[in-house]
Parts: structure tokens; C-alpha cells; sequence
């Protein structure tokens, strides 16, 4: 007799003090929502970019996408006296570092042989303010038109570019929510403000998260006690599941936090934990419900309460084992991602999945030991879903697999082959702009910008003269002319934003407004002057260190793009620097960077280190069913179950979406830890049958009749509970859930279907 079913009581202590005692360590997490945790610090991209910003600044920003309430443009008098306000307002903000919108943009004038640099508009031109004209002027600014305003004249932006602490994870809450205070307090008639910029696409990672775990997990955790308790009409044995589901999800955070105390990791949570307790779910579930199905069926074979958790816990302790090693194998495997969010997913569902096990086999059995034993009659079949459905698998392998095994594995494999065509039609491309649905501010924010502005992409480089020397120069300004006005050409390009292009404007206000001066200078000496002339002109904060090294070798090139996929944006890299390497060969540009680029180079990286992975869990994975099971030819056919659902679900995947990104590129090696588990549980059983020399369709009819409702049940309502993240406004998590859901179901046909059909094959004596 176990040690729980012997000392129940002091095993129910013992657990809960260790539960506890895990807990408390999650006071010490903290949620980061930045873009930058995804990627590893040795990234290549990730330090190409980081280099970027140490050279011209951070690129954080926190924007004002400006409309006209009253009237059909930003640029009557009214509206602009409150963009005006808000520029001003916005320089209070909290880590702001420069402010730049259309009123304070720089406007270059030339008046009796006098430059004059000042701002766009000020509040005391309202009456002599000429709004025709001044939208004509716009559009003749390379510079301003479509970077701070559009052509029309009913979008304007509000740049607040920021210098966030390093470390600080409130730093990004503490000034959205001044902004929006301050946006409260201001009386705007004239315009409405939408929020936009880095600084809100991250808090919106964590509201997404937040959203979803207030919402839709607990949804699914209702919905899946409500199945299982349907099904096997155990109220107190579905209490005790969802109960310790609920503390493994406690003690696994707070197994994290301790961890990250301990300097072991970094205690850091990210908007990917967000699926971690329905995976979880999984986890502890199915080891409950096994052991519970074993309980029941002990009863119903006429056991007392204590012989009948005896006969649970000898039946299933190896199997719990077993499942639990193979799904930390699997999911340990995460490692390997190229992101650590991943990594930290990984790790932390593995650590579950081995307390899970410790959890169900001594915590779940004690307290079914002091729990009244349920009321269930010997012999008798009761009329609740379960038996119901016992009979039916019981029929199903009767009347359908056991007569036609080698027609059936034929149909099998066909239909397998067709549905798995579909994983060619996957394409891996990341799209963080359709993270969000309409329901979000952000998702409102970025199309706006996106339909009427830049676009919501960019790529960003560095470049520099070939020779090393200063950009001052006529030659490489000509070159940074003609790159950007071949750019400009695409239909793609929203917007770029060049050293040279202010140099336009002056020269031309040099020679007294002559049009045909509105060139590059002709020397290198007075490309210098000009340059010099504008640098000192500007007020302070304004100045060019945003776009320019401080000995004026290098500077930063930045492409705007209407909404693309990464593949499109490696694309448009790659078409860029091909031209410029023939066109501009005074230029040295260094491949394309920003968090576009980086997250656009990691799909793939991702995909290739999961798929060495993968490789490495299943090698594991069967080595260790080969091992319990003491049969090489067992664990052979079980690789069949366990690797053909997720290409089955990514081919399904295919057909129906074709997109695959990061959050869905992890599923493959995540599920292989996880749909191992009933093919374990029904081996298992068939493997006892055999030991006793029962022949191969009399045990695999033991193995149904045993684990069979259990292996549907779990299936059944957790393939439900992924499902109903399907509800979710935030697309990595209906994303992985849709997938997971699929892979479970699969997963379910493949035990039930093709592993009886493969047994009877190639089990024989």
C-alpha cells in the first residue's frame, strides 16, 4: 500500500506546505512586455540593431496620431494652436527625449539674402495663416510630407521620442499612463488623439495577456470541469483535478520566481506565458483522469475504497511517470529556440509536468483516501456519458477495426498523406501588426497610420562614405538623393527620411528661393558650410544627433513600408542593398536593422533550431518508451501516434491559414511532449494484457475497455479548452490554441484509430 493511502493526512500537509512554500516565490516576478525579450543577447540582428541605436539614439517612441474633429484639416489655425499645446505638453512626459511635430517642425526660409530656420507655425500667424498654401508647401517637403503630416491634410503626428531605463519594467506603463492623464486634463475641441508608437505596442502586449488571462483561461478551466464532470459524473474527482490543476499553475510561477532569485534565470514574465496554464491544464488533467477511470472501474469490479486506490496507483504510477518524463523531454527540447520567452515556456511547463505527477500520485490520492468513497454499485453499469461511451469504443473496435485491419490502415495512410500535403502551404512569416484584432486601441491606431500616413514597418541602416570619410560631402549626399528618390518609387514605401533632404531646402533658400538650386551643392565645401549653417540653426533638442554619428561618418537611413510580411520585408533588404552596391558605390550600408528586421530574421532561425529539437526529443522520447516498455518494437510503432499529429494539425493548418509565426513555429516540438501521454496510458495496458499471454486483439480490447473513455474524455474537453481560445482578440493565443486544439484531436484519432490497426499488423506472436 502507498505511502499517501497509509498517512493521507500528513501527505495532504506535507504537499501543501511545499505548494506554498513555491508560491510565495512568485512576489518576485515582474512582466515585461518589451519586443526585445525575444530575442537571445547574442542575436546577430538583435546586436546589429543595438549598435543602431548606440550610434543615433534609442528608436522608443510614443506618438499622437492627430485627426480634425471640426473641420476638414489639421492645418486650420484652431486645430494647430492645440497641436501646438499638446507639443509643448509633450515634452513633460516622463523619459522624453525629443518632441517633434508639424508645428515645430523646421521650416527653411530665405528673405533679403537672409536664412531663416523656425518653427512651422506659431499660434501668433493664426490670423494671416493661408491654409491652401500651406498644404501646397507641405508637399513640396521631402522631409515633413507623410513623416509628420499627410497629403491631404487630415493626419498629423506628435513624435515623442524616448530614452527609456534600462531594466526599468514600469518605465513604459509610468509614461502611457501621464500621457493619458495628460490628454484627459487637456481640453482638445479641434482634434481627436489616438496613441501609437513602440511604447504602446508593448503595453498592449501585456493588456492582450492580461485580457486574456482574466477572461478566457478561467472560461476554459469552467468549461473543462464541466465536461469532465458531464462525462464521468465524479463531482468530487473533478473538484480535485481543477483544484490541482490550480496549484501546480501556483507553484509553477512561483517555482520561477524562486529560480530567478536564486540567479538561475531571470524571473521575467512575457506575454508567452499566457498559454501556460491551459498547457498545464493538460498535463494534470489527463494524469487525474487516468487514475481516477482506474479508480471507478475498481468499484464497478466490486473493490473497496482503499483496494481500488491501491489497484489506481500500481496501475498507473509507471504510466504517470512515463508521460511526465516524455513531456519535460519534449518541452525541455524548447531550449533550443532562438527566443527565450520559448526557452523560459519550455522549462517552466517541463518543471509542471514533474510536479504534476509528484502531485496527482500522492496529493490527488490522499485526498480521494479521506473523501467518502463514491456511491457506485458492483456490477452495475451506470447511465452516465462514460459507459455510454465505453460500450461505443468497445463496438467501435469490434465491428469496424478488428475485421478490417489492413483495409483500414490503407484508408489511414491515404487520408494521412492528403491532409499532411498541406503543410506545403505554409509559409513562416512574422506579422506583429495582426497580433491584435479591431477590439484593440493599438490595431485602430496602427491601420489609421498605416491607411493614410507611412505605414506601420521600417527598416532602418546605417551608412557611411566608403572612403570613411565625412558625409559633408558632395558625391555620398548626391548618392543618399538618388537612393532615396529610387525608394520612393515603390508602391511598399510609405515614407524615407534621409540626412540629405533638409540639404535640398537650404541650398535652394541660399539662392534666394531659385528652383533650380533645390540639388545637392556642387562642392564638397559648401555641402560643409550648408550643412554647418543648419546645424546651428536649430533650437535645442532639435538638433541632428538623431540622424547623424557626432564625427558625422555615418548616418542613420530609415525606410518607412506599408504593412508587409517579414519574407517581404527580407525581400525589400535584400533588393535594396543589391541596387545600391551597383548605383552607390560611395556609400558603405550595412544590412538592414530595426525590431521589423530582426523579428523578420527570427522565424526562420527559429524553425531550424526547433527542428534540431524536435528531432533530438523524439530520439529521447523513444529511447524511453523503449525502455518501459521493454520492446523496441513497441516503441517503434509508437513514434507513428506521436509524430503524426502535429504534421497532420500544421497540414490542417496549412489548408485553412497558411501563416505560421513564432508563437505557432513551437507547437510541433511542444506537442510532441504533450500527445504522448495516451499513447503511453494505452500501451501500457496493452503491454499487461500481453505479459499475461493475452493475444494481441484481446489485449488492445483490454487497453480500450481500461484507458479508452479516459484517453476521450481528456482529448475531448481540453481539445475544448484550447478550442475556446479561438476567442481571443490577440492572435498568438487563438493561433496556438486553434493548433493545439487540432494536434489533441488528431492526436486522439491517431491512439484510437491507427495505433489498434498498427498492434494487430506488426504485433504479432
Amino acid at each position: 500500500m502507498s505511502f499517501s493511502l497509509r498517512y493521507p493526512w500528513l501527505v495532504i500537509v506535507a504537499a501543501m506546505i511545499l505548494i506554498i512554500s513555491l508560491t510565495t516565490g512568485a512576489t518576485k516576478l515582474s512582466f515585461v512586455s518589451d519586443f526585445r525579450v525575444y530575442f537571445s543577447a547574442d542575436n546577430p540582428q538583435l546586436l546589429s540593431f543595438e549598435q543602431l541605436e548606440k550610434d543615433f539614439n534609442k528608436q522608443d517612441t510614443l506618438t499622437f496620431l492627430l485627426q480634425p474633429s471640426s473641420s476638414a484639416t489639421v492645418l486650420d489655425p484652431l486645430a494647430l494652436n492645440e497641436i501646438a499645446q499638446l507639443t509643448q505638453a509633450a515634452w513633460e512626459i516622463p523619459y522624453a527625449r525629443r518632441v517633434d511635430s508639424l508645428t515645430n517642425y523646421q521650416r527653411i526660409q530665405s528673405a533679403d539674402d537672409n536664412i531663416n530656420i523656425d518653427d512651422f507655425y506659431r499660434p501668433e500667424q493664426a490670423s494671416a495663416w493661408d491654409i491652401a498654401g500651406e498644404l501646397e508647401y507641405i508637399r513640396t517637403q521631402p522631409d515633413l510630407l507623410n513623416r509628420l503630416v499627410n497629403k491631404d491634410g487630415d493626419l498629423a503626428l506628435i513624435i515623442v521620442s524616448l530614452s527609456l531605463p534600462d531594466g526599468d519594467e514600469k518605465a513604459t506603463a509610468e509614461l502611457v499612463a501621464y500621457t493619458r492623464e495628460l490628454l484627459a486634463a487637456t481640453e482638445l475641441q479641434y482634434l481627436d488623439v489616438q496613441l501609437f508608437g513602440t511604447a504602446i505596442i508593448n503595453l498592449a502586449l501585456a493588456e492582450a495577456v492580461e485580457r486574456d488571462m482574466g477572461a478566457l483561461i478561467p472560461a476554459s478551466y469552467l468549461l473543462i470541469f464541466a465536461g469532465i464532470f458531464f462525462l464521468t459524473r465524479s463531482l468530487a474527482g473533478t473538484f480535485l483535478a481543477l483544484t490541482l490543476t490550480l496549484l501546480s499553475v501556483m507553484a509553477t510561477f512561483g517555482a520561477l520566481g524562486w529560480a530567478g532569485a536564486l540567479g538561475l534565470t531571470t524571473a521575467r514574465l512575457t506575454p508567452v506565458v499566457g498559454v501556460v496554464p491551459s498547457m498545464i491544464m493538460i498535463i494534470v488533467i489527463a494524469d487525474c483522469l487516468h487514475i481516477l477511470a482506474t479508480y471507478q472501474h475498481g468499484l464497478r469490479a466490486g473493490m473497496s475504497k482503499v483496494p481500488a486506490l491501491a489497484e489506481a496507483v500500481k496501475s498507473n504510477i509507471r504510466p504517470v511517470w512515463i508521460t511526465s518524463i516524455t513531456t519535460a523531454l519534449g518541452l525541455l527540447c524548447l531550449n533550443f529556440s532562438e527566443s527565450p520567452p520559448y526557452r523560459d515556456l519550455g522549462n517552466l511547463v517541463a518543471f509542471a509536468a514533474l510536479l504534476a505527477a509528484v502531485l496527482s500520485l500522492t496529493l490527488f490520492i490522499a485526498a480521494l483516501r479521506v473523501l467518502p468513497q463514491p456511491k457506485i454499485q458492483p456490477g452495475r453499469t451506470l447511465a452516465h456519458p462514460g459507459q455510454w461511451l465505453s460500450g461505443l469504443l468497445l463496438t467501435f473496435w469490434q465491428r469496424v477495426l478488428q475485421p478490417h485491419p489492413r483495409a483500414l490502415l490503407l484508408g489511414a495512410v491515404i487520408v494521412s498523406a492528403m491532409l499532411a500535403a498541406g503543410v506545403s502551404h505554409l509559409k513562416f512569416n512574422e506579422q506583429w501588426h495582426q497580433y491584435y484584432d479591431e477590439s484593440f486601441a493599438v490595431r485602430q491606431a496602427l491601420d489609421l497610420q498605416n491607411d493614410k500616413l507611412n505605414g506601420v514597418n521600417f527598416i532602418q541602416y546605417r551608412i557611411a562614405a566608403q572612403d570613411g570619410g565625412s558625409l559633408y560631402r558632395t558625391e555620398p549626399m548626391q548618392q543618399l538623393q538618388q537612393l532615396a528618390e529610387h525608394l520612393e518609387t515603390f508602391a511598399e514605401v510609405g515614407f524615407v527620411d534621409s540626412l540629405h533632404q533638409p540639404l535640398l531646402t537650404l541650398n535652394q533658400a541660399l539662392h534666394d528661393g531659385d528652383k533650380d538650386y533645390y540639388r545637392i551643392p556642387a562642392s564638397d565645401e559648401q555641402v560643409a558650410q550648408a550643412m554647418l549653417l543648419y546645424e546651428m540653426s536649430l533650437p535645442f533638442g532639435m538638433g541632428l544627433n538623431e540622424r547623424l554619428t557626432i564625427d558625422q561618418t555615418a548616418s542613420r537611413f530609415t525606410v518607412h513600408l506599408f504593412k508587409r510580411t517579414s519574407r517581404e520585408l527580407v525581400a525589400f533588404d535584400q533588393a535594396l542593398l543589391d541596387w545600391a552596391a551597383e548605383h552607390t558605390p560611395a556609400l558603405s550600408i550595412a544590412p538592414g536593422s530595426g525590431l521589423d528586421m530582426v523579428f523578420a530574421q527570427i522565424s526562420d532561425r527559429n524553425s531550424i533550431s526547433l527542428f534540431q529539437g524536435t528531432l533530438l526529443a523524439l530520439v529521447l522520447i523513444s529511447a524511453v518508451m523503449m525502455l518501459v516498455l521493454r520492446s523496441v518494437r513497441l516503441g517503434l510503432i509508437s513514434l507513428v501516434p506521436n509524430l503524426l499529429p502535429a504534421l497532420l494539425a500544421y497540414g490542417i493548418w496549412g489548408y485553412i491559414s497558411g501563416h505560421v509565426d513564432l508563437g505557432l513555429s513551437i507547437v510541433a516540438c511542444m506537442s510532441l511532449g504533450l500527445v504522448v501521454d495516451d499513447t503511453v496510458h494505452f500501451l501500457a495496458k496493452y503491454r499487461s494484457a500481453r505479459a499475461r499471454g493475452e493475444s494481441t486483439e484481446a489485449a488492445i480490447e483490454y487497453a480500450f475497455s481500461t484507458v479508452g473513455v479516459a484517453m476521450i474524455i481528456t482529448s475531448l474537453v481540453l481539445a475544448a479548452g484550447f478550442a475556446l481560445l479561438l476567442l481571443s482578440p490577440f492572435s498568438p493565443t487563438w493561433g496556438m490554441g486553434g493548433l493545439m486544439a487540432l494536434t489533441v484531436i488528431v492526436a486522439l484519432l491517431a491512439d484510437l484509430i491507427l495505433l489498434p490497426l498498427l498492434l494487430m499488423l506488426l504485433d504479432r506472436d
